[in-house]
């Protein structure tokens, strides 16, 4: 199973059942329907299946997409991905916009 790991629990969404995050476009990494480990800084804290991906560039994040994902505005936000990948060029960098629903195990 894929690894998706967090070093900060952004608006705190891991404690939703359904949350979302923004990374670089991977199409070989991500994929719907997929199963992934949700690590918070070194520790797994729940299984989670992509249900949606979208393809947005940085410029495309608005309100909306920004609160949801990290709680900041707009501008904030962006800054947040500008120094996390502080080589990227975000004019050409597609990013994916993920959707995830976390998985109960029932026993």
């Amino acid at each position: 199973m894929k690894d998706i790991k967090f070093n900060y629990n952004w608006n705190n969404k891991l404690n939703c059942f359904v949350f979302s995050t923004i990374r670089l476009e991977d199409n070989a990494k991500y994929k719907i329907d997929e199963t992934y480990n949700i690590y918070l800084k070194k520790n797994i804290i729940k299984t989670a299946q992509i249900i949606d991906i979208k393809t947005i560039y940085l410029d495309q994040i608005n309100t909306y997409i920004a609160l949801l994902d990290t709680g900041y505005p707009v501008d904030e936000t962006k800054a947040i991905y500008k120094m996390m990948y502080p080589k990227v060029d975000f004019t050409k960098q597609k990013l994916s916009l993920i959707l995830l629903k976390e998985m109960i195990l029932l026993f």
